[in-house]
């Protein structure tokens, strides 16, 4: 085997060590989300400080960010955001859950499903999907916008449109991110990588969540 050969498959090699790291990485986050919501539920604080919660959502990012490199560590702090999304999620979760258990199990397994088929998708197309940037930048300021909005007026049907937004935005930033994580990010940004994709998919379940439970209403 020649020089260039060599190379170009220890290349492949670390891409797909790369790929596996991220994917576990992200199982085990949301893992960690998961346990989060169960064991917070009933607990008053995040549905009586959803903005505190938010911050602290905000600063767990960077702090992730920040640490992403340091082994050990990273993975720490990768798991305790994954366990605080899901605690500030979990006043949502028991709301749904009180009007019906299916809806959240139909919640869940519609985000699953939607994530494995889209991630499945762009394994196999091998399709760049980096034309879709300004599409999601632009999605997420107007659901964003529409958002802030909505808390003046409080409109379920408002609520609803903005719920189904942002289901198809966050479907497309699975598609986006998967394509960047597939071609951009460098071999040692796993835990970027998974932190990413972790949004995704808790965003897609969150507005998932929320849609289904504004739809269990009619």
């Amino acid at each position: 085997m020649n020089p260039t050969s060599m190379s170009s498959s220890a290349a492949v090699d670390a891409r797909v060590a790369f790929i596996g790291r991220t994917y576990g990485m992200l199982a085990l986050c949301i893992a960690a989300g998961s346990a989060g919501a169960y064991f917070s539920m009933g607990l008053a604080f995040p549905l009586a400080h959803p903005f505190i919660m938010l911050l602290i959502m905000m600063g767990g990012i960077f702090a992730v960010q920040a640490v992403r490199h340091a082994p050990g560590v990273n993975v720490v702090a990768l798991l305790a955001f994954g366990a605080i999304t899901g605690m500030s999620i979990s006043p949502l979760v028991g709301m749904v859950a009180a009007k019906s258990g299916m809806l959240v199990t139909q919640a869940f397994l519609t985000a699953a499903i939607t994530f494995v088929a889209l991630t499945a998708y762009c394994f196999a197309s091998r399709r760049d999907f980096s034309f879709l940037r300004g599409f999601v930048l632009i999605g997420l300021v107007t659901v964003i916008v529409l958002g802030l909005t909505n808390l003046f007026f409080a409109s379920p049907l408002f609520s609803l449109v903005i719920a189904g937004m942002s289901v198809l935005l966050f479907s497309a930033f699975i598609l986006y991110d998967t394509s960047e994580v597939l071609r951009q990010y460098p071999d040692d940004e796993h835990i970027a990588a998974a932190l990413t994709l972790y949004l995704d998919v808790f965003l897609l379940f969150e507005n998932l969540l929320a849609l289904f439970g504004m739809l269990g209403d009619e």
